[in-house]
């Protein structure tokens, strides 16, 4: 580690009070989880990065894994496992929330601890897993194992740089990096500075795979994603998955400029007074949209439904000869969702040119008939027929209400029971000026990689 990386590190890295004040609260709280799980024939297990002394400092997440027998059924898994998490948090004095993953959990806060508290079952390495969240313990056994010495501090360097770059988070809102994955890329380029010399050169869809489970031809049949991390515990698994092509692309691009630079990035939230008028003045472009309520869900489900949606509108638009430059999203994830278009026009001409059979092709008998008694005649270019074709929709506006209007089968249906709201230009003007998080969101997906 050079000086600079090291003064990032002591910035970083828990003191040794810190790490006794951890220490001695996950110490009572598995004593307490332990005799809680006993009576369901279950146990405590601390994973994550607390457990792999990977955490940041003032990070104090703890996650707490209810490991039960296989006979268990889902069902009571899920039971037990809500009347563990509660029954530990009323001992420990703290408050809780059920959150839902793949299946419900326990979070709960006790002081400036929070702690997530899951069910899952108990497999060996290299079992089938039940539920999703079973291979968890095997992860932490795995970096715990292979990342030792000073290879935790190097972890450590890598989550801070890719927290203040913005794509820490394997999440549906975030579609970053997930913790282990960081680890894993550590592990397999060795130091911190090696792991930025290897994300700058490393290319789109590249294999990583620290035991050699699988060929470069298993992996491009398996896995289509922007980055390929096999899982070292479950060869069937792209630890990678999650993260974007969008945040791959600004990892690796940010990883160069830390080589070239030296300069950590500093993590910041840019606004930019009137940010869509004067994106429409530069760009010479145009903006509407749609605003709802999001529907009560988790957010692992709820990114991508917005998501979906965003994109049918932007093809519906594209269908009806609106060219939409840009299609963007945003909730708060409780009060509202925004959807905005960027197009080129906001009014289409009555007539567009539609192209026909060519002159050899054995269907010119059936394109006259249809279109001879137009009152504007086919005609011939380049040995191809083209007619002027009349336009359904003129207006965006037009198509836009006609699609929420008549195509609610194609909303998600969750968002679909809400009721969707136009937004001319002139509102989201004054939303995007207002909502500061919303700004940043737009100013990040316009002005950064």
């Amino acid at each position: 580690m050079n000086q600079k990386e090291l003064a990032i590190l002591r910035k970083i890295k828990p003191c040794k009070s810190e790490k006794e004040t951890v220490e001695e609260f996950v110490t009572k709280l598995l004593e307490v989880a332990k005799i809680v799980a006993k009576p369901f024939y279950a146990y405590p297990q601390i994973v994550g990065s607390i457990s792999k002394d990977t955490w940041l400092s003032n990070d104090h997440d703890v996650d707490l894994f209810i490991v039960f027998r296989k006979k268990v059924s889902r069902e009571k898994l899920e039971e037990h496992g809500l009347l563990i998490g509660s029954a530990i948090c009323e001992d420990m004095k703290g408050i809780y929330d059920i959150k839902y993953a793949e299946h419900p959990y326990v979070r709960v806060k006790v002081k400036n601890f929070e702690i997530d508290i899951v069910p899952c079952y108990e497999t060996g390495r290299g079992d089938k897993i039940i539920s999703a969240v079973d291979r968890s313990p095997h992860h932490t056994q795995y970096i715990k194992e292979k990342l030792v010495g000073y290879g935790v501090d190097h972890a450590r360097l890598f989550k801070y740089f890719c927290k203040q770059i913005d794509v820490y988070g394997a999440d549906a809102k975030h579609n970053g990096l997930s913790g282990y994955l960081c680890e894993l890329l550590v592990l397999n380029y060795g130091t911190f500075a090696n792991t930025m010399k290897g994300l700058s050169k490393l290319n789109f869809a590249e294999l990583i795979d620290l035991e050699n489970q699988v060929t470069e031809k298993e992996a491009k049949k398996r896995f289509t994603d922007a980055l390929v991390v096999i899982d070292p515990v479950d060869k069937n698994r792209n630890v990678g998955s999650p993260i974007s092509p969008q945040n791959f692309l600004r990892l690796k691009l940010e990883a160069k400029k830390y080589l070239k630079t030296g300069k950590f990035p500093k993590f910041k939230k840019p606004v930019r007074n009137m940010l869509i008028k004067k994106l429409k003045d530069k760009r010479g472009t145009n903006f509407i949209g749609i605003k709802f309520t999001p529907p009560e869900m988790i957010p692992e489900n709820l990114y991508p439904q917005i998501r979906k949606l965003s994109k049918r509108i932007a093809n519906y638009l594209k269908e009806y000869d609106f060219s939409v430059v840009r299609y963007l999203e945003w909730t708060d994830e409780t009060n509202i969702a925004y959807l905005i278009f960027e197009v080129e026009n906001k009014l289409l001409s009555k007539l567009k040119k539609q192209e026909g059979p060519s002159i050899f092709s054995k269907e010119i008998d059936n394109f006259l008939r249809k279109y001879l008694d137009d009152e504007y005649k086919p005609y011939i270019e380049d040995n191809k027929f083209f007619v002027g074709s009349k336009r359904k929709f003129l207006n965006i506006e037009t198509v836009l209400k006609h699609f929420l209007k008549e195509n609610r089968k194609e909303i998600p249906e969750r968002i679909s029971e809400k009721k969707i709201k136009l937004m001319k230009e002139e509102e989201i003007v004054e939303i995007v000026n207002k909502n500061k998080e919303f700004n940043y969101h737009l100013v990040r997906k316009y002005f950064e990689v």
